[in-house]
């Protein structure tokens, strides 16, 4: 896991120059971190009103229906201003930058940066839908703090051993030695998907303890549900992470 965030850390410092830019890039994480809980609030509404909504008054399922559609609309409109902001956001961060690079190189940091901000955006999507969880259920909260711990050491370990075996492929081609496409991204493709293989496991462990808590009566049926749902994103995230984090592993070895 240390690996994982000196690593991100030290691309902040190299990719983004100045201060101001740094702001902004983590503006732009904090952004992508709101999208899973507004989300998930979405999701809290809904099953509040389907579960309860006949025993509501009229006018506050409608207030619930309204609230229910500004926020999901809210959702899309921000991921997209801040997926498409991503691109004019690097154009000038890296337009600030003085240092002297080739066409390949500067491509490279691209995907480099793009990568960067991915990770970054996940990794906080992870730590603000377990914060969640913990509002709807402290015990079955921290299990999965524990679980996110787990998984994120193990991507660690995982993306040290990626970077290496990158930074090989980037010295084999510069010692002219052939490298074939199927060794490049099989191996980045093999250890991501093994890492979200790893991760699936224990979110399935932790849905058997989120039926076992809600037939316990420790959960309320709404909040249940909102917990399955946040655990199938949570999922997805995991996903995300390792294969945007694979990703990252083969930019750094050919940028710097």
């Amino acid at each position: 896991m240390r690996k994982i965030f000196s690593e991100l850390f030290g691309a902040v410092k190299l990719l983004v120059p100045t201060k101001s830019y740094r702001f902004q890039l983590w503006l732009l994480v904090f952004i992508a971190a709101l999208i899973p809980v507004t989300e998930l609030l979405v999701a809290k509404l809904f099953t509040d009103l389907v579960i309860s909504g006949s025993s509501l008054p009229t006018g506050q399922i409608i207030l619930q229906l309204g609230l229910f559609a500004v926020l999901f609309i809210s959702t899309r409109t921000i991921n997209y201003l801040q997926k498409t902001y991503r691109v004019k956001f690097f154009d000038k961060a890296f337009g600030a930058d003085t240092r002297e690079k080739s066409s390949t190189k500067e491509s490279w940091e691209w995907a480099m940066g793009l990568e960067l901000v991915n990770v970054l955006s996940f990794i906080t999507q992870l730590l603000v839908i377990a914060s969640f969880l913990v509002f709807l259920s402290p015990n079955f909260g921290a299990l999965n703090f524990l679980l996110i711990a787990i998984v994120l050491q193990l991507m660690g370990v995982i993306f040290k051993r990626q970077l290496k075996k990158q930074r090989g492929f980037v010295e084999k081609k510069r010692a002219k030695k052939a490298v074939t496409p199927a060794e490049r991204l099989g191996s980045r493709i093999q250890q991501a998907e093994f890492a979200t293989l790893m991760a699936s496991f224990g979110v399935v462990v932790l849905l058997a303890v989120l039926i076992w808590f809600s037939l316990e009566g420790w959960v309320s049926l709404s909040n249940s549900i909102v917990l399955f749902l946040a655990l199938r994103l949570q999922n997805t995230t995991f996903s995300s992470v390792s294969s945007s984090l694979m990703r990252f592993a083969r930019a750094k070895a050919n940028s710097f």
